[in-house]
C-alpha cells in the first residue's frame, strides 16, 4: 500500500481547480467513538476559506486549519458541510496517511 505524509495530503486538499472549486478526494478517518468512517468524494468547503477571501475589515471569517487541528470540507455527493479532526485521517485517495 502506498503512503503519504499527513504534510502532503494537506497540501493536496488546499489545491483548486481552474474554476475556483476544491478539488475532490477520499478521505478515511477514525470516528470519535472508535469506528472507521470514509468519504468516497469530498472538497475543501465551509469555513476554510473557499471562496471570496475574508479579512478582519471585512466582517468574513477566515478558519486557521494549523490552529484548530481541523479540516472544514464539504460532501460532494449531498453538499453538506462536515468537520473532521486532521488527527483522525486515516487515508487520503487510497493511499494511508503517515502522522509522524
Amino acid at each position: 500500500m502506498q503512503r503519504i505524509h499527513i504534510r502532503t495530503a494537506l497540501a493536496e486538499i488546499d489545491q483548486h481547480e481552474e474554476n475556483g472549486q476544491g478539488r475532490a478526494f477520499s478521505l478515511q478517518y477514525h470516528k470519535t467513538d472508535g469506528s472507521r468512517g470514509s468519504k468516497p468524494a469530498v472538497r475543501k468547503g465551509g469555513l476554510s476559506g473557499v471562496g471570496p477571501a475574508a479579512s478582519p475589515t471585512s466582517g468574513g471569517f477566515r478558519y486557521k486549519v494549523k490552529e484548530k487541528g481541523t479540516l472544514q470540507l464539504v460532501d460532494c455527493a449531498t453538499n453538506k458541510s462536515f468537520a473532521l479532526k486532521i488527527i483522525l485521517l486515516t487515508h487520503f485517495n487510497g493511499q494511508r496517511i503517515l502522522h509522524a
